[in-house]
C-alpha cells in the first residue's frame, strides 16, 4: 500500500479549530393528510433490478446513473458526471438522457443529445459495466464509462474496526482510491480542494459526520465525529495496542507496524461528542511523547 506523511501539526490545527463536523442538511418533516385505511390488494408489485441510482465507481470523476424500467424492457435514464477540479474554474460536467431497451441482464441506449452516440450497459447482479461508443477520450469530455454500483446494495458498515494492522472506518483505509471508497459509502455529498492545505483534497459524507481527505489520489486522513462511548465500546473490543493520552486530554491509539495513528478529544461545537482523527504517527508525536507532553496510558 502507498503511504504518504502528512503534515501532521497543519492537520492537528485543523482538527483542534474546525472540529471536522460537516454541516447538517435540514430533515424533512413527515407527511400529512395520508389515507389511514388504503384498501387492501393481493397484487404483488416486482421492482426491477435496473431500478435506482448507480455510482460511478471512478477515483476521479462523480458519475450517476439513474434508471426507470417501464413497460415491455423499456426505460429512461438519465446519466450526469463531474470531475474535479483544483483551481478556481469550474467543475467539468456532462449529462446524456434517451430510453433503451432492456434483454435480459443486458440493455442498449441512446445517449442523447450526441449524434450517433450509443451506450451498452451489462449488469452482474449490483454492478453495471457501461459502455459508450465513441467516446471522447482526449481529456476534451469525461469518461463516463466504467463499472456502477447500485446505491441501494450499499450495505452498512461498523464505525471501528482493524484490519491488517490499520484502523479501519466505516469501512475504508488510509491508502485507499477513492473508487474502493463510494464502494463502500457511495457518492460523497460535496467534495472539493482542502482550503487548508495545498493539493489535499476532501470528500465529505454528512450522514456520517466523516471527511475523507486524499493526497495524490489516495486517502491520507479520516476525520469524523462520534460519542466517546461508541468509541471506545468498539477499540476496547477491537483494538489491542497500546493507547497514549496528551496533556491537553487528547487520546491516541498507535499501530507501530506502520505508524498509523488514531486520536479524538472533545468536539468544541457539542462537547457530547468527540471528533476522531485517523492520520500518521510523525516526529511531531514523537517530540511530545519525548518531551513528556504524551504519556503512555497503563
Amino acid at each position: 500500500m502507498k503511504k504518504w506523511i502528512p503534515r501532521t501539526a497543519i492537520l492537528l490545527l485543523a482538527f483542534i479549530v474546525t472540529g471536522c463536523s460537516p454541516d447538517k442538511d435540514q430533515i424533512p418533516s413527515d407527511k400529512t393528510g395520508q389515507d389511514k385505511n388504503p384498501p387492501v390488494t393481493n397484487e404483488t408489485v416486482s421492482e426491477s433490478p435496473w431500478n435506482g441510482d448507480w455510482i460511478l465507481l471512478s477515483d476521479n470523476i462523480l458519475g450517476t446513473l439513474h434508471v426507470t424500467e417501464n413497460d415491455e424492457a423499456q426505460f429512461d435514464y438519465k446519466l450526469s458526471g463531474t470531475q474535479r477540479t483544483t483551481d478556481d474554474s469550474s467543475p467539468v460536467s456532462l449529462t446524456f438522457e434517451g430510453n433503451g431497451k432492456i434483454d435480459g441482464n443486458q440493455a442498449e441506449a441512446t445517449c442523447e443529445p450526441t449524434a450517433n452516440c450509443r451506450m451498452t450497459i451489462k449488469m452482474d447482479g449490483p454492478t453495471l459495466q457501461l459502455t459508450i461508443n465513441d467516446e471522447v477520450t482526449d481529456g476534451s469530455e469525461l469518461i463516463l464509462s466504467g463499472e456502477y454500483k447500485l446505491s441501494s446494495s450499499i450495505e452498512e458498515t461498523p464505525m471501528f474496526r482493524m484490519k491488517n494492522d490499520q484502523f479501519l472506518i466505516y469501512g475504508i483505509l488510509q491508502g485507499d482510491k477513492a473508487s474502493a471508497v463510494k464502494a463502500k459509502l457511495g457518492n460523497p455529498e460535496t467534495e472539493g480542494p482542502d482550503e487548508m492545505i495545498h493539493n489535499y483534497w476532501i470528500q465529505k459524507y454528512p450522514e456520517k459526520e466523516l471527511i475523507v481527505t486524499y493526497y495524490d489520489d489516495w486517502v491520507e486522513t479520516i476525520s469524523f465525529t462520534t460519542t466517546k462511548d461508541a468509541l471506545e465500546k468498539e477499540i476496547a473490543e477491537h483494538f489491542e495496542g497500546d493507547r497514549y493520552r496528551n496533556k491537553d486530554g487528547t487520546d491516541y491509539l498507535l499501530v507501530p507496524q506502520n505508524q498509523d495513528l488514531l486520536l479524538y478529544r472533545p468536539n468544541e461545537e457539542d462537547p457530547s461528542k468527540i471528533t476522531v482523527l485517523i492520520t500518521v504517527a510523525d516526529e511531531n508525536f514523537y517530540y511530545s511523547l519525548e518531551h513528556g507532553e504524551i504519556s503512555k496510558v497503563e
